[in-house]
């Protein structure tokens, strides 16, 4: 027999075949199976001392631990685990004693003797009818409390993560002060007037007491899980990126890992893959070849070459203008200073020319294939480059026009771009920031059709470059 768990209930099950049916009967009675299989458990969170209440309602897995509930708890709540945090609850035992649950370090380093390990304790465990309660405490100093109250179980459900039902008033900002310095904080916000205010409206930035939505803390609880079962490649172009964006700070560039598959090194490259890739690039180096192309006077490549680029390549459904004229084809211009990025050609002496490792690459597409995918994303300057790797993170996610500059913004504001007026990058200037990568990618058809999804190749394309 296994040792005797704290918290489980043992009954003597009877041998007379009436009791034994009764047993059963009102063994399915039972809030939740001690240590059995998971049910949905509803719980009610409200935040203890603060006026008016702010609290949150959500349905988690009974079977979670308690270690597993605590970010649960921080996202839905609206903190960034910046401090320690415990539980505690009235021992069944013995309701003279309180019983404590704390961080394995906490533990090992002498700061939570006689509590229990909060990793080797189940939910089920210590909230088992619904009204049990359990406490939540958070940053020592400020001495946040919470109240976790059991407020139903849904026998028929066994939910795969959190999900957020309703809630009311946004979080207090961390550092606040705790319950006493909310409250000067809310009421130095809601008076003008008061000498407190400017600066207090300095340092909380946009913070809204009022606030909440239950479909952003879902947001949240979506990306913590995407990046939790979808990490990228250790070492990859992303990882190092994405470590450094809180899920907190951008719900929607972490929520795309799920749909980008970037937890594999991606190896396998495809016909439609290099094709549509490289088409552009090819056809390029062989247009300009030894002789090279004469550039027009003001520098632009004459009409001709535009007019065979215009029939001899998918530009998708671009609608070209009737001009022949390269300053009037900015798709084309946009091309041509992507390969300069790329650095297979160059301007020299009015012509354009294949530099030497342009004339290195120009028959052989395997090692140019490399150099691509070596290459990108395509920028000198640090923002440039990690906005392209934002890009083609959405674009391994295939995710849509509309999707992909939400979380270009929200990626570029976590990684500290802003303007220097302090103000959000706009869609625009998203869009100027990403555009030696943009350019590319557009012309070569991998963002899709205006406002759609990118190809399975575009999305195999930009999944194979983010895995290097």
């Amino acid at each position: 027999m296994g040792a005797f768990e704290p918290g489980r209930r043992l009954r003597v099950v009877p041998t007379d075949p009436d009791e034994l049916r009764a047993f059963v009967e009102a063994a399915g009675s039972l809030p939740v199976p001690p240590n059995g299989g998971a049910v949905a458990y509803r719980l009610r969170i409200s935040l203890d001392g603060v006026t008016p209440e702010v609290w949150r309602s959500l349905t988690v897995r009974s079977t979670s631990r308690l270690d597993e509930l605590h970010p649960v708890l921080q996202t839905v709540m609206g903190w960034t685990d910046s401090h320690l945090h415990q539980w505690r609850r009235p021992d069944p035992n013995d309701p003279g004693r309180v019983e404590r649950f704390a961080t394995r370090s906490c533990i090992e380093e002498g700061f939570a003797n006689g509590s229990r390990c909060e990793d080797m304790v189940r939910l089920d465990d210590v909230l088992t009818a619904p009204g049990d309660a359990l406490v939540y405490e958070y940053d020592f100093g400020d001495g946040w409390e919470h109240t976790v109250v059991l407020d139903g179980i849904d026998h028929d459900q066994s939910p795969e993560g959190a999900h957020c039902i309703a809630g009311e008033r946004a979080c207090p900002p961390e550092d606040c002060g705790g319950v006493s310095g909310y409250a000067r904080l809310t009421d130095a916000l809601a008076d003008p007037e008061r000498p407190a205010h400017a600066p207090l409206v300095g340092w909380a930035g946009a913070f809204e007491p009022e606030s909440f939505s239950a479909a952003d803390v879902n947001m949240m609880l979506a990306a913590r899980d995407a990046m939790r079962q979808f990490p990228p490649v250790i070492g990859s172009q992303v990882e190092p990126l994405l470590t450094r964006i809180p899920y907190q700070a951008a719900p929607h560039v972490h929520a795309l890992m799920a749909r980008a598959h970037l937890q594999v090194r991606s190896d396998v490259r495809t016909v439609d893959m290099q094709d549509g890739a490289l088409t552009h690039l090819r056809w390029l180096l062989r247009r300009i070849g030894d002789d090279g192309i004469t550039l027009t006077a003001s520098g632009y490549v004459p009409p001709a070459h535009i007019e065979a680029a215009r029939t001899e390549l998918d530009w998708g459904d671009r609608c070209l203008p009737d001009s022949t004229r390269e300053v009037d084809n900015s798709y084309f211009q946009r091309f041509r200073d992507s390969a300069l990025t790329l650095g297979l050609i160059r301007k020299h002496k009015g012509k354009l020319v294949l530099s030497k490792r342009g004339a290195e690459l120009l028959d052989r597409e395997n090692d140019l294939w490399e150099h691509v995918l070596a290459t990108l994303p395509l920028g000198s300057e640090s923002i440039e480059r990690e906005a392209g790797r934002l890009l083609l993170l959405t674009v391994a996610a295939g995710a849509s026009a509309d999707e992909r500059r939400v979380a270009m913004s929200e990626g570029l504001a976590a990684l500290g771009w802003w303007n220097e007026d302090g103000s959000a990058l706009t869609q625009f200037d998203v869009s100027w920031v990403a555009a030696p990568t943009q350019d590319f990618l557009s012309t070569i058809g991998a963002l899709g059709p205006m406002g759609g999804v990118p190809p399975d190749w575009a999305r195999g394309f930009a999944r194979m470059t983010l895995s290097m």
